[in-house]
């Protein structure tokens, strides 16, 4: 399968929003079941969309004891401020906090569309895909895929942009 993703790391993620850049940008990585359990619908929705491009922003890094570490746990004071600032320009509420704070926790997949440095509208959903290729939440059978490529299609319209000179 071809994918459309550009990787981008937490600086460039903060760029679409201080440079005024438009973009779709998907919060996950190749860890992260539910993120890979949707891959495959997202990128087909992008090309039937016409998006050619997802900027894929994987929160996991390697701190500077060679560990891996999750931004969302903001474990160091400046790991927790970088967090806090995507939050904030992503406008993300959530009543589920990151523990011994009062940041909202970002689950994954997230699904941001920043428009000229100003996240428009997001979307995030944690789903499974069974062996059938049914699409649903953890505590339901129902197979929500239709209406999650509905929530794709939205928002990879809102990403379109008419002026050329933008391409």
């Amino acid at each position: 399968m071809e994918r459309h993703f550009v990787d981008i790391d937490y600086n460039e993620t903060m760029d679409f929003f201080s440079s005024l850049k438009t973009g779709f940008i998907y919060i996950g990585g190749d860890w992260c079941k539910p993120c890979m359990a949707v891959e495959d619908i997202l990128v087909d929705t992008a090309k039937k969309c016409g998006v050619d491009t997802i900027y894929r922003f994987d929160p996991m890094f390697t701190n500077v004891y060679g560990e891996k570490e999750d931004l969302r746990d903001c474990k160091s004071l400046e790991i927790k401020m970088d967090y806090y600032k995507l939050v904030e320009k992503l406008g993300f509420k959530s009543n589920e906090l990151v523990k011994d704070t009062l940041i909202p926790r970002i689950h994954l997949p997230f699904y941001a569309v920043v428009k000229f440095g100003r996240c428009e509208k997001y979307y995030s959903k944690e789903l499974v895909k069974d062996s059938d290729g049914t699409l649903h939440t953890f505590d339901s059978q129902y197979d929500c895929k239709d209406e999650f490529v509905d929530n794709l299609k939205e928002l990879m319209e809102l990403v379109k942009v008419e002026d050329s000179f933008l391409m």
